[in-house]
């Protein structure tokens, strides 16, 4: 009998932690259905069901917010359950700096940020700096947050161009030494340069720093820059930039021989890619370019260009070697360089062409034109270009 009573006592004793177990699961269970159903009564009850859930907390915070009342005990409830978590720390601060109690606002904050790392934390903090208009910590906390940062920053670059518009500040205060970060902010000055002059103004700076990263997917981005510089007029900018990406000192004109491989922008040659012109790189008998005509490009046209670094006031002479193939006499393509324009005549030997201009600037295009000679139908034929180049007179 003893034996009996024995083991139904330890029988019970098993039984008891697993009817405790089906309890707590049946209790965690409905209080997840009522969280599910989202009413105000529904997240409360789910509440009451595990108090200790900070998801439960946290919405019910919320809720209380919509309703316009004070969310406070239950965010600092759900800070002390999960002393971890930015999230009830930061809309403590939020709450602080709305009520006005910024050294409140200051301390919430500060402590999302100890225990939270990643970007929300430094990013809210850097905004109530902005906000109390307390520009050194605002600096110091956008930079951390820039660090962190990923995805869409243009929030984030919008933010420090409001704070200055010193385009060497915000770089040397904001911007992380991060491949990522900088190379994003010279597409985010890029697409506002044409209308921002400051943004322009900041172009030439972070582009060397992004080029001096050594990142070779980093060469498209670098060819937009160099290529807003030249638009800009900044010939300084430009020509360091080309520099930085490893291309030779500029003399003249850049590849005279269309040698391989052009790289399209900057100071390089420019193809004009339209219906009714094709280019063609050539290297026999020698290297030279090809443009081709066919009768369908637009009456009047440019056909190449390349912008050439010269000194302003300065007269030059320009050089070229071509023929033609299937052109009529006049054929319609001229050089044009700093209003001076050099005809190349119709012929399938080689004629050498010379031009003398001046000069007006320190970034001087040059362009192969074509237009269709007056009471001739549009061209049908190529030319051949090599040797062309700008000597000082």
């Amino acid at each position: 009998m003893r034996v009996y009573y024995a083991r139904l006592l330890v029988a019970g004793l098993v039984c008891v932690p697993l009817l405790a177990g089906v309890w707590l699961s049946i209790r965690m269970a409905a209080a997840d259905a009522a969280f599910r159903r989202g009413t105000s009564a529904d997240v409360a009850r789910a509440m009451e069901l595990t108090p200790h859930n900070t998801e439960y907390l946290l919405t019910r915070a919320i809720q209380l917010d919509y309703d316009g009342s004070d969310s406070t005990a239950l965010l600092q409830r759900a800070a002390d359950l999960n002393p971890l978590s930015s999230t009830p720390r930061i809309r403590l601060g939020l709450a602080a700096e709305v009520r006005g109690d910024a050294a409140l606002a200051e301390k919430w904050l500060l402590a999302a940020a100890r225990v939270d790392r990643q970007f929300e934390a430094r990013w809210t903090l850097a905004n109530f700096y902005y906000r109390q208009d307390h520009m050194p910590e605002f600096w110091r906390w956008m930079r951390q947050a820039l660090r962190v940062s990923y995805g869409d920053r243009t929030p984030a670059f919008d933010l420090c161009w409001r704070a200055s518009t010193d385009p060497a500040e915000i770089l040397d205060r904001a911007i992380p030494d991060e491949h990522g970060v900088v190379a994003a902010y010279l597409g985010y000055l890029l697409a506002g340069a044409a209308t921002e002059p400051n943004k322009m103004a900041a172009v030439g700076p972070v582009a060397l720093k992004l080029t001096a990263m050594g990142e070779g997917n980093d060469r498209p981005a670098l060819f937009a820059a160099c290529d807003a510089l030249i638009n800009a007029g900044n010939a300084e900018g430009a020509r360091a930039l080309w520099r930085a990406m490893g291309f030779p000192k500029l003399a003249g004109v850049v590849h005279p021989d269309f040698e391989v491989p052009q790289v399209g922008h900057g100071f390089d040659w420019r193809m004009t890619e339209a219906p009714g012109i094709v280019h063609t790189d050539l290297d026999q008998p020698r290297t030279m370019h090809r443009v081709a005509l066919n009768s369908r490009q637009p009456e009047s046209c440019e056909l190449l260009r390349q912008i050439l670094s010269l000194e302003p006031q300065t007269a030059y002479t320009l050089y070229w070697e071509a023929r033609t193939n299937g052109l009529a006499s006049p054929t319609g393509i001229e050089w044009r360089i700093a209003g001076a324009s050099g005809t190349i005549p119709a012929g399938s030997e080689v004629a050498s062409g010379e031009l003398a201009f001046t000069a007006a600037s320190d970034l001087v295009p040059l362009t192969l034109n074509y237009e269709r000679p007056s009471g001739e139908p549009r061209a049908e034929g190529s030319v051949e270009l090599w040797h062309v180049r700008v000597e000082r007179r």
